[in-house]
């Protein structure tokens, strides 16, 4: 038998009971588990392991109230009936009260509301609400909680909070000998009141040799979490401060999609405005609307240096590091990247992009990933990798989340300025920037030829070459490339340092440079030659130029 049951044996002997049988009246406690538990379980000397709450009592008391032995030889019962009708006299161990009849709830709260923050980006201030539909009570309760929820989970709080009120409307007021040292309040004990088994929370522990104990009726399946489903809200506006990031890029026409005049605009702000509009005007005044950027694109700056690369064939020897300021970046297998995947760009100094392609993606640090497997100067850009990128240049992702910018004939050429800003706001709000840009419209401009050659025959120097195509060369049937343009036309310069000593026309991928025009140039016939040749059109004029010694 256990301390306390020992200890009740001896407060409470069955002569002094006021009526009932004795041998019901004392019971070897047990401990139950933490009030949001579901299971109760026994242990032996009422006690439980480290760290969970101490034992419980469990008691058996006749006509539905506990008793009290005021002094030996005394006994006197105050503790009303069930019914609230009168009293009897007889040994008294403890005194049992119901707070106000179950039956009135008007003095319970019929309302619970609890604010709280939402767990969103800038965590909102949020109320949840539970209510009782029975009764006529309007009292609310109400509690601020400076802690970050969900609404389910907010909602499911305030509802087990409401219920607790309830719950805990019947009180008792009993005394226990010393030997229940290990009672405390917070702690649960079951009590058999009038053959019902009540749950109470102890609240008050007053020690006097007796300790008066004071408790709350308590029912712990309010504590399981109700499944609340999240309600639905309209975030609130996000706040942008300063300016929105934006790259003006003048690029070939990376995207078959598109049309080859665009021009085109990336641009990120936190947090993002769900737009960044983009407007231009020759002028400070009369601006027009050009394109609406509608996602954030993925922006950064190298932190290596990056030598230039070799043209039409992976490189994979070299590697560069990139922290980015949004997004994320991944690997791709070999087919995905010659696809078209993985596609970026490089600013260089001059304020030129070169088109990179990248097959890994490796992230070494925070924001931070290191490419490899490039592809470099692809769509006709090998000439903005000409010298070594330094560290810190700008490097943006070329996907959906690229704005493209439609240009009219007249706005090619013409540097304009360009205002830009949250799309949410104002044209003339403080966060909007102005820039002057000229967009060429390199997607018209005719690509640089390739493989280069030159034979000497009699003094002359045969020049020959291959053309490329910028639209529809990606068709390996074909036993050429389309020409994309009007008419095949070329023009070869034929340089002495930077100087320009004659222009050749031609309107096939060959031209001879003659002996005589050798000697007219530089006074001799030359053993070798620097030209630079060029595929024109009548859109663009000159395309990229190639540069060989022959």
């Amino acid at each position: 038998m256990s301390l306390i049951t020992e200890a009740l044996s001896r407060w409470l002997p069955e002569a002094l009971l006021a009526r009932g049988d004795s041998r019901s009246a004392i019971r070897p406690p047990r401990a139950i588990d933490d009030a949001r538990g579901s299971s109760n379980k026994a242990v032996p000397g009422g006690r439980l392991p480290a760290g969970e709450s101490p034992g419980t009592i469990k008691t058996s008391v006749p006509g539905g109230r506990l008793a009290e032995r005021e002094s030996p030889g005394t006994i006197k019962s105050s503790a009303p009936d069930t019914n609230n009708k009168g009293s009897s006299v007889g040994p008294l161990i403890a005194y049992h009260t119901l707070g106000e009849p179950v039956w009135a709830p008007r003095d319970y709260a019929a309302f619970a509301r609890e604010g709280f923050m939402q767990n969103a980006i800038v965590y909102p201030q949020a109320v949840a609400e539970a209510r009782r539909l029975t009764g006529a009570s309007g009292r609310v309760a109400e509690a601020d909680l400076p802690i970050v929820l969900d609404d389910g989970l907010a909602t499911s709080i305030a509802e087990s909070w409401l219920y607790e009120t309830w719950a805990t409307r019947e009180s008792a007021t009993f005394k226990l000998p010393p030997s229940t040292l290990a009672l405390e309040p917070g702690d649960i004990v079951s009590a058999d009141i009038g053959g019902r088994i009540r749950l109470l929370r102890l609240t008050d522990v007053s020690e006097h040799g007796i300790r008066d104990i004071q408790a709350l009726s308590i029912d712990p399946s309010i504590y399981d979490q109700i499944d609340v489903p999240a309600r639905t809200a309209t975030p609130p506006p996000l706040v942008q401060i300063g300016p929105p990031a934006v790259a003006l890029m003048d690029l070939p026409q990376w995207n078959a999609s598109f049309d080859a005049s665009s021009g085109y605009a990336a641009t990120m702000q936190k947090p993002w405005p769900e737009s960044v509009a983009l407007f231009a005007s020759p002028q400070e005044t009369g601006y027009q609307l050009k394109a609406v950027a509608t996602a954030a694109a993925t922006l950064g700056l190298t932190l290596d240096d990056v030598p230039p690369g070799p043209e039409g064939r992976i490189d994979r020897s070299a590697s560069f590091r990139v922290r980015l300021t949004n997004g994320a970046l991944s690997s791709v297998d070999l087919i995905a990247m010659l696809a078209g995947a993985n596609l970026g760009v490089l600013r260089n100094a001059d304020g030129d992009w070169e088109i990179i392609q990248f097959q890994i993606a490796e992230l070494v640090d925070a924001q931070t990933y290191r490419l490899s497997g490039l592809l470099r100067g692809q769509f006709g850009t090998e000439s903005a990798m000409t010298e070594a990128l330094a560290s810190g240049a700008q490097f943006v992702l070329l996907d959906g989340a690229v704005a493209r910018v439609p240009l009219q004939e007249s706005e090619r050429k013409l540097t304009l300025n360009w205002r830009y800003g949250p799309g949410n706001r104002n044209i003339g709000d403080a966060s909007y920037v102005t820039v002057p840009f000229m967009y060429q419209g390199l997607g018209l401009r005719p690509l640089s030829p390739v493989h280069v050659k030159g034979t000497r025959v009699s003094g002359d120097i045969r020049l020959s070459w291959i053309r490329r195509s910028r639209t529809g060369g990606d068709n390996w049937e074909l036993p050429e490339v389309p020409l994309g343009e009007e008419s095949e036309t070329y023009e070869i310069d034929i340089l002495d340092g930077i100087t320009v000593k004659r222009t050749l026309t031609a309107s096939t991928p060959n031209i001879i440079y003659t002996a005589s025009d050798q000697i007219t140039d530089f006074g001799s016939v030359q053993s070798s030659v620097v030209v630079k040749i060029y595929q024109t059109n009548v859109l663009f004029g000159r395309g990229a130029a190639r540069s060989a010694v022959v």
